[in-house]
């Protein structure tokens, strides 16, 4: 699209006169405006930035509630305040007067999304640094039939080459850090995306044992074999033959949680009073306490669990804590949980804009002000 096609298209927006077609385009437009040129400062006059602004905050209500339903129409909203974000824009609501502007310090400002990042940890204890500059389209290893191989689109690629390689012994691992995340492609066709902060070990031979171990979260795409597929962590064993499902075992959470998508999965409790097999469902997650060890099965918000993995942070009714845990991990920064408000938010936000950005929604929400100095979140009090 053009800056002319563009801005008519944004006229047409706010005079309400889009279509629902017309409102995916700015959303498509959004989830690609960083690959095509940035837009120059005279792109937004004042008068139709004043009028941008007034429109998304009216669709907020802030006034009266504290809680969003981002859901319906965040997709336009959110191209155009990264479209304001671009033209250099700091963008707050002037209309409230009990919320004054935060000014946040130049350090807030320059902390930029997660990336495809991660360590590949080889059974001799070869460590590998994989990211977007220096892992594309590389052979890593290739030995006895293996060989690893990373690919320009962010994937670490495993292929079997003949039989000498069922005869490999020990483990490797996957390791991304806070602000990165990796998508892996195992030996036997299963699809692994690893969200930040969170490690995959699993064995060379995968003719004859499919099993990983997990740290933090990823999501599953499980081919089909004979050979049963599992997966444990901290406080469960999950084992399938073929199915699609997330699993969210951080350990700093008071919980882990293993969302089923398609097919069928058993659930095996490894520790706590709790010790039955759970057979899932489709649409249905087991959450698991971490102190007391005892799971229960409910009906899952399948777009929630999966907004991660989609590329969007989607919150509903969580407490500021457990949103800013999630932020923490993906902005590579610490927070300080002291007096934490107990206010609960319902938001979707993508997960490609800046920390600071992050934190001005999180104002414009509810009811909170924040700092943000040596690399640390804190709430104003």
């Amino acid at each position: 699209m053009t800056q002319k096609e563009i801005l008519a298209l944004l006229d047409r927006y706010l005079a309400g006169e889009t279509s629902f077609e017309e409102e995916q385009l700015l959303s498509r437009f959004h989830e690609t405006y960083g690959k095509g040129k940035e837009l120059d400062e005279a792109f937004f006059t004042d008068e139709r930035r004043l009028a941008i602004l007034s429109k998304i905050e009216n669709q907020i209500h802030f006034q009266k509630s504290r809680f969003i339903n981002w859901k319906r129409w965040f997709p336009v909203a959110a191209a155009v305040l990264i479209m304001l974000s671009i033209a250099g824009i700091l963008y707050f609501n002037q209309k409230f007067e009990n919320i004054s502007e935060v000014e946040f310090s130049q350090q807030a400002e320059q902390i930029m999304p997660g990336t495809n990042k991660a360590i590949l940890r080889l059974a001799d204890g070869t460590i590998i640094s994989l990211d977007d500059r220096n892992s594309s389209n590389r052979t890593l290893l290739k030995e006895k039939g293996l060989t690893v191989k990373s690919n320009q689109d962010g994937q670490l690629l495993y292929i079997i080459a003949d039989t000498k390689a069922k005869g490999l012994k020990g483990t490797n691992s996957i390791e991304t850090p806070r602000g990165g995340k990796y998508e892996v492609l195992l030996p036997d066709g299963t699809h692994v995306w690893l969200n930040a902060a969170s490690a995959l070990t699993y064995n060379l031979d995968f003719s004859h044992q499919r099993k990983v171990q997990l740290q933090g979260e990823a999501y599953f795409e499980v081919a089909k074999k004979k050979v049963p597929f599992t997966v444990r962590h901290g406080m469960q064993e999950i084992q399938v033959l073929g199915t699609h499902f997330n699993v969210n075992a951080y350990q700093d959470e008071s919980y882990s949680e293993t969302t089923l998508l398609e097919g069928q999965i058993a659930l095996r409790s490894l520790q706590g009073k709790d010790e039955k097999t759970i057979l899932m469902r489709p649409n249905f997650k087991v959450t698991t306490d971490h102190h007391s060890g005892l799971s229960k099965q409910s009906i899952a918000d399948i777009e929630s669990v999966m907004a991660w993995k989609n590329g969007d942070f989607l919150f509903e009714d969580q407490e500021l804590a457990s949103i800013l845990r999630v932020i923490a991990r993906w902005y590579d920064v610490k927070v300080d949980y002291n007096s934490l408000p107990r206010t609960r938010y319902t938001l979707q936000l993508s997960k490609q804009v800046r920390l600071s950005d992050v934190l001005k929604m999180l104002e414009k929400t509810g009811p909170v002000k924040f700092q943000f100095e040596q690399n640390t979140i804190k709430v104003e009090k």
